[in-house]
């Protein structure tokens, strides 16, 4: 009981604590709709033009919604622990204030009990930037939908059907309440030489180059390799990873194994557990195979991504599993262990397409507190333009960046130097990214690798397939009990392939191989297959015109 107690006590002080942080910031909801003449006159030129033209903003300047000498503050929450910044300082966050004079007053989330706590209490800021408790804010007496402002204020801003679809599956009405940052469709990533965000195997080639640079081209050419380096360097591991995050995904793609939960062909098939499927089994044998010839070992299954990247960098594995969104950048204290080491990235093994699910990944509510709406959606509509998307992550043309011949970013020495020295958060700011893209992202993300990942980063795109639906259809917190199911299923396939994995024979192998098809048989996970498939037809169909 007082634990009980003590846990309340603990989720109202937050609660207060973060309340105080907005003060000043957040209006009352009997005052929502109020705006004074002043920023009334800050919307409008004399000439009924949106906005001042200061001399820095080519054409009429259409962003410009306060103003920048006395801008209008926004508060802002980020659901996000992790997120490096709390303050709207810096080089970028000054440009927005210049070009749009909006200032945001942002404050970090330090648990993600917290958002949950000021949703209840009503104590909400004017803005709420998350990736969690998308349907519970999608609601029309928190928050304000975004087509009900688009639609008052008269904004000329054309949302994507493919964003507006993505909104709506976690909306209770026919409305929309945020529009999600960093997607991308099929059509897009097929205009830009940049790569998606998908697990990759980084890997040593400088000692591939000592076994005389034998070919990897399949599974069972790289574990040939990994023979090779147990030989030559008895004290090296071939590989490692961390459950952290991305897991042995590239060996599950490799396998012909999709990275979703479910399977379904179209839209008048049938749906399908993955993890039940032939193409599963065959991935947890891959990677059994290599727990039994000793390629990894069995801690990395308790490991976070710095004790892998920080076992590579010391010269004692010689593969990890990463992201293409961590290129050699990310490893360089390697060079302090050994001086000419290369890192490069494994280009896929096997001719089964990459299929992944997203449909974006954070939001930004505008809640029913604020009383500025029509800047904060104007703000909003800044941010997702092409415009605030450059200034948001790469910054100012010209002084940060200017474009090469591929449409790649080449970035300043001074923003190099930043980078380099840990100082870019501080100094430029770049997260503030409320609108990003997922495109531009990887632009960025590519421009700063070596020529030789542009070959691999090729195929890795061209073999990338998203399948929207499969994210749009899976069951949210309003689905009750088939989102209780589906939570503990991706809880038993997680848990449960760790064992499979780590079996010490064949024999040990399927045997736990049976235990894990059997607990999830125990918890009725073909009910879930036949719920989800008339919702993944639907989705399907939803989707069929916009990839």
């Amino acid at each position: 009981m007082k634990k009980n107690v003590y846990k309340l006590t603990a989720l109202i002080m937050a609660a207060l604590m973060i309340t105080a942080s907005f003060t000043g910031c957040v209006s009352s909801r009997d005052d929502k709709n109020s705006r004074t003449d002043e920023s009334k006159a800050n919307m409008t030129g004399e000439n009924g033009s949106q906005g001042k033209d200061d001399g820095n903003v080519t054409g009429d300047n259409k962003w410009m919604i306060g103003d920048p000498e006395n801008p209008t503050e926004l508060s802002v929450f980020l659901n996000h622990t992790w997120y490096p910044i709390e303050d709207f300082t810096g080089i970028i966050p000054e440009e927005i204030t210049k070009r749009t004079g909006i200032k945001l007053k942002p404050v970090r989330a330090t648990d993600y009990t917290q958002l949950g706590v000021l949703a209840s209490s009503g104590e909400l800021p004017d803005l709420i930037f998350t990736s969690q408790m998308m349907d519970t804010l999608s609601d029309p007496d928190i928050c304000y939908s975004y087509n009900e402002l688009i639609d008052k204020y008269n904004l000329d801003w054309e949302v994507p059907g493919e964003l507006i679809t993505n909104a709506k599956c976690y909306s209770p009405d026919e409305n929309y309440y945020f529009i999600l940052s960093h997607t991308a469709t099929n059509k897009d990533w097929q205009k830009t030489k940049a790569v998606p965000m998908v697990a990759t195997l980084l890997y040593r080639y400088d000692m591939l180059e000592q076994l005389d640079n034998p070919q990897i081209n399949t599974l069972d050419d790289l574990y040939k390799v990994y023979d090779m380096v147990k030989e030559k360097w008895p004290g090296v591991t071939p590989m490692n990873f961390s459950s952290e995050t991305w897991w042995l995904d590239p060996f599950k793609q490799w396998s012909g194994c999709t990275l979703q939960y479910f399977i379904m062909d179209g839209p008048d098939d049938k749906c399908r557990i993955a993890a039940k499927t032939d193409e599963f089994k065959d991935y947890l044998k891959n990677c059994n195979y290599m727990y039994q010839k000793g390629y990894f070992n069995a801690d990395n299954f308790a490991w976070n991504s710095a004790q892998a990247s920080a076992d590579i960098c010391s010269g004692k594995a010689f593969s990890t599993v990463g992201s293409t969104q961590y290129g050699p950048g990310s490893y360089n204290s390697i060079y302090d262990t050994v001086p000419d080491a290369e890192l490069r990235e494994m280009k896929p093994l096997s001719d089964y397409p990459l299929i992944n699910t997203e449909i974006g990944w954070a939001a930004t509510f505008i809640t029913k507190n604020n009383k500025h709406p029509e800047e904060s959606v104007r703000f909003m509509e800044f941010l997702f333009s092409e415009e605030g998307q450059k200034l948001t992550q790469w910054g100012r043309e010209g002084k940060e960046y200017t474009l090469n011949a591929s449409g790649f970013p080449e970035f300043s020495k001074e923003w190099k130097q930043s980078v380099e020295d840990n100082t870019n958060s501080t100094i430029y700011n770049p997260w503030f990214y409320f609108g990003g893209s997922k495109i531009l992202e990887a632009e960025s993300r590519c421009a700063n690798e070596p020529e030789s990942f542009q070959e691999t980063n090729n195929l890795i795109r061209e073999s990338y397939i998203n399948e929207p639906w499969y994210a749009y259809a899976t069951p949210k917190v309003n689905d009750g009990d088939w989102k209780v199911l589906y939570d503990k299923m991706v809880d038993e396939v997680k848990t449960g392939q760790v064992k499979v994995i780590l079996s010490a024979d064949d024999a040990e192998f399927e045997r736990n191989y049976q235990e894990f098809i059997n607990r999830l048989d125990s918890i009725h996970v073909d009910s879930l297959a036949e719920f989800m498939t008339p919702r993944l037809s639907e989705a399907m169909k939803l989707y069929a015109d916009q990839q």
